[in-house]
This record gives C-alpha cells, sequence and structure tokens, in this order.
C-alpha cells in the first residue's frame, strides 16, 4: 500500500487526544500501570485485536525493581477506579499488554514498542500548563506524565485503530507492544524474556520530543539513548567511629567511587552519561558501615 495514505480520520484524531489526556490524567508508576493497563486493553478488545496482557507478556524471573507493597496499593486504588477484580486476577500482578494483528497473509513479523509508565513527579500547579489550563492534570498526587510517555500510549491505540481499519491492506503480522516500567529501564528485559517478540522480523521504538522540533521526526538506526543499569554493593568491616582503625568503611569506599563516576561528563553533550540514582548506607551515625549499595 502507499504509505503516503497513512492518516487519520478527524474521529480518530479526536480519540488519540482524549486518550492523551485520559492518560495523562492517570499517571502510574512501573509495575503499577493496572488502570493504564485496562484502559489499553478494554480498546484493543474492542477493535478486534488478539490481546495478552499482564502475566502473558512479563517473564517474573526478569522483573527488576518491581516494589510487592506499592504493586498492592495500585491494584486497590485500581479496584476503587472501576477496574474489575477478574480482569486483575487475570494480570496475576504484573502489567502491561501486547496487541497481535494476524493478516493471515504471508508477510514479515513486525513490532512496535509504545511505554505507559509515569515518573514519581508532582505536577506543576502553575495555571499556564497545559494540562492544568486543560482540566486534565494528574489526578495521581506525587505522580505525572512527566516523560510523555501518555502520548506514547495514545499513538500506539491510534496504530492500532489504523491497523484494525486497514487489516485487508497489510501483509503478515504486527504486534503492538505496550510496555510497563520503561523508567529505570526495568520493563523491556521481562517482556522480552517471555519469548513474545522472540520470531520479529523488524523492531521499533520510538519517543516524543527530544531533538526533533514539532513535524520532524528524527531516525536512528542503533543505539539512540540506549542505558545499561548497575547496581553495585561494597563490603567492609563494621565498628565502633571512636576506633576507625578497627574498621573498614564501606561507605566511604562507595562514596569514593560515587565521586569519581561524578568526574565523567555531566551534561547531554557527553558521549556517555553516568549517573548514582540511589545511594543506600549505614546503621547508625556512631558506627563504621560495612556495607553500601548504589
Amino acid at each position: 500500500m502507499d504509505l503516503n495514505k497513512i492518516i487519520l480520520s478527524d474521529e480518530a484524531r479526536k480519540e488519540l487526544v482524549n486518550d492523551r489526556r485520559w492518560l495523562h490524567a492517570h499517571p502510574e508508576e512501573g509495575w503499577c500501570e493496572f488502570e493504564t493497563t485496562w484502559f489499553i486493553v478494554r480498546r484493543l478488545r474492542s477493535l478486534g485485536l488478539e490481546v495478552l496482557a499482564g502475566i502473558d507478556v512479563i517473564e517474573p524471573d526478569a522483573v527488576m525493581g518491581r516494589n510487592e507493597a506499592l504493586v498492592l496499593a495500585a491494584q486497590q486504588r485500581a479496584i476503587e477506579h472501576g477496574v474489575p477484580k477478574e480482569f486483575l486476577e487475570s494480570l496475576s500482578g504484573y502489567t502491561g499488554a501486547m496487541a497481535i494483528l494476524r493478516t493471515g497473509r504471508p508477510g514479515p513479523v513486525t513490532a512496535l514498542r509504545f511505554d505507559i509508565d509515569a515518573l514519581p513527579i508532582e505536577e506543576t500547579d502553575d495555571p499556564q500548563h497545559e494540562a492544568n489550563a486543560g482540566h486534565f492534570r494528574s489526578q495521581n498526587p506525587g505522580f505525572s506524565h512527566a516523560c510523555g510517555h501518555d502520548g506514547h500510549a495514545a499513538i500506539g491505540l491510534a496504530l492500532c485503530r489504523w491497523l484494525s481499519e486497514n487489516r485487508e491492506q497489510l501483509k503478515g503480522t504486527v504486534k503492538i507492544l505496550f510496555q510497563p516500567a520503561e523508567e529505570g529501564v526495568r520493563g523491556a528485559a521481562a517482556m522480552a524474556a517471555k519469548g513474545i517478540v522472540d520470531d520479529v522480523d523488524w523492531f521499533a521504538g520510538g519517543h516524543i520530543g527530544c531533538s526533533a522540533k514539532l513535524g520532524d521526526v528524527g531516525v536512528s538506526h542503533f543505539g539512540y539513548l540506549a542505558t545499561t543499569k548497575f547496581d553495585l554493593e561494597f563490603f567492609g568491616q563494621s565498628a565502633a567511629a571512636g576506633s576507625p582503625e578497627k574498621g573498614r568503611s564501606a561507605l566511604m569506599c562507595a562514596a569514593a567511587a560515587c565521586l569519581s563516576l561524578g568526574s565523567l561528563p555531566g551534561h547531554s553533550q557527553g558521549i556517555t552519561r553516568v549517573q548514582i540514582g540511589k545511594f543506600i548506607s549505614g546503621t547508625g551515625r556512631n558506627i563504621i558501615a560495612d556495607h553500601a549499595y548504589m
């Protein structure tokens, strides 16, 4: 088909805007996107697409950075907001979804990924802020879609609608992944480990904004904003602070490593960016720390 004819109807454009605003008003952090997953799954089912969600798209053994207490609280909030218990039970405690369009005609397997999680950042009270002026600011205190994943998920849903409406003109299989926990580099590995993209020939992801201006599209074929995540542990010997020669401070060692890493380029124009986002050490002010974690 002519790719220049891939356009949305006025109705679809209006739906995309409304979806983005609903998602913006209901931000959920990584591994807690139960309302978001329900919103997505309902729409995918209405489009007649094959849908997998929760435990069917997530490999628990590959999950990183999941807080069980936060997950349980998010599930309770979802129930209070009308998400069916039966649906939550079917997820087995995990979020995220995938739509599949099988055309029945020979062709490649293409996958497109859209992330769905928000950040633990309070939304601004500035009355000029678009979400405040438009009355769709975050309804979840302490959280907001500050990185644009509300837009990503809405675009993914609009694409699913287009695929459903144009399936007779397509070939092969298309998989649309709605990935949880992108922030903190956590969700992608757990989806890939499930095996749901093992048969994919072409895979693409995207991000709004970045260096692209309104009306522009920037294409990078490899490694754009790719990240690697490390957890570092330091082990020493505890002792009373009054006798420091009897101990080995894991805290001091970790702090030295932290400062050394901080000497690497600290701006976005460098070839690399290294940040320590969390540092935990010590048990008391008068005890030499025998353990540190970054």
